[in-house]
């Protein structure tokens, strides 16, 4: 090759290396831009590293996060710190409307059952509320008197209610922000435009309470009637004939002469389902549902009151025996673990006999 060949123009040496130096500084950002998307990246708390998220709004911390709970106890705020009620303007009686009956089974149900903290909180109101239509089919059965296992039973539900404000709003530290649960709002109770209903609980007449072994006792059957007790309610229950029967089957007038047999079944009642919700309680509403328990009782011709409490439950206990309650008999342990369930004790009350045992009643 001769030097005339190999020598280049020098302008032109000058453009082949500006463009070499071009391609050079492209493959070292391609490179780099390369290195870069291949390493981690440190991400945000709760950013998925197999997709990129648009930013969002700060969320507000102003309110703690739900907690996978029962009761509105363990929610954000604490029941303890609430705005102070007035108890005289809680309504306690006894109710058949078909939106009490739904908020009486939902303070049931946030009462009597507890989630894992690790339950899906989508797991927990599904939950929640089946067991909130359950209670509530199971409530209207037995009051229409259609239960099968309450067919010699009369019930009654007792609800304490709280009226809501004129506007239809809750009243201050009882609305849904607060903890209540919505089904605890019921908009056909009295007055209008509804009611809240914070506690609950059923009277039920009858010899026995359907699912529970333990059965009282008094009166027995061939106890004399008590002086003084209306017996005009005998046979006037749901799904019962509109007539008086006396034990033996004739018919007639039951209380007849206050001293003639009369049904066991009509002579007998039980407490269940006793519940205050977390927001209302300490505030003497159990006591008021208690005593208004004793009064429907009393109409009914009831002689002697029944409950059922778990054993290890010291402070259902100690409120009942407060109540005038006494131990009447107790399952065994051995007992309770034959039906998978810890041992219960049933204690009674005489009925309108104040201080006085079912023996010291009796004529």
């Amino acid at each position: 090759m001769s030097h005339a060949a190999s020598t280049r123009c020098p302008l032109a040496s000058r453009h082949a290396l500006l463009g070499r130096a071009r391609s050079s500084l492209g493959a070292s950002s391609s490179a780099a831009a390369a290195a870069a998307a291949a390493s981690p990246r440190p991400l945000a708390a709760g950013v998925s590293s197999r997709r990129r998220q648009t930013p969002r709004p700060p969320v507000s911390r102003s309110r703690a996060p739900t907690r996978c709970v029962s009761t509105p106890e363990r929610s954000a705020k604490d029941p303890r710190a609430r705005v102070a009620l007035d108890p005289s303007v809680v309504a306690v009686r006894e109710t058949t409307t078909s939106g009490e009956l739904r908020a009486s089974a939902a303070a049931r149900a946030l009462s009597f059952y507890e989630y894992p903290p690790d339950r899906s909180e989508y797991s927990v109101r599904a939950h929640r509320n089946m067991r909130i239509d359950a209670e509530w089919d199971a409530i209207g059965e037995k009051i229409a008197g259609t239960d099968v296992a309450f067919k010699n039973c009369r019930v009654s539900c007792l609800v304490a209610a709280l009226p809501l404000l004129e506007d239809g709003a809750a009243p201050e530290g009882f609305g849904i922000d607060d903890g209540v649960h919505p089904a605890s709002v019921a908009r056909d109770g009295d007055p209008p435009p509804g009611t809240i209903v914070l506690g609950t609980l059923d009277v039920n007449q009858g010899v026995t309470l359907p699912a529970e072994e333990l059965a009282g006792k008094f009166p027995r059957d061939d106890d004399p009637v008590r002086p003084g007790t209306d017996t005009s309610q005998d046979g006037r229950g749901p799904g019962e004939e509109k007539k008086k029967k006396t034990q033996t089957g004739d018919t007639g007038d039951a209380g007849a002469g206050e001293t003639g047999v009369r049904a066991t079944r009509y002579r007998r009642a039980y407490l269940s389902n006793v519940c205050v919700l977390p927001q209302a309680r300490r505030l003497g509403l159990g006591k008021r549902l208690m005593r208004r328990a004793m009064e429907v009782a009393e109409g009914w011709g009831v002689e002697e009151m029944y409950v059922h409490v778990v054993s290890d439950n010291h402070g259902a206990k100690s409120f009942y025996e407060d109540f005038g309650f006494v131990v009447e008999s107790e399952e065994t342990a051995a007992f309770a673990a034959g039906l998978s369930r810890p041992p219960r004790i049933i204690l009674r009350k005489s009925v309108g006999v104040e201080g006085a045992s079912a023996e010291e009643a009796s004529p």
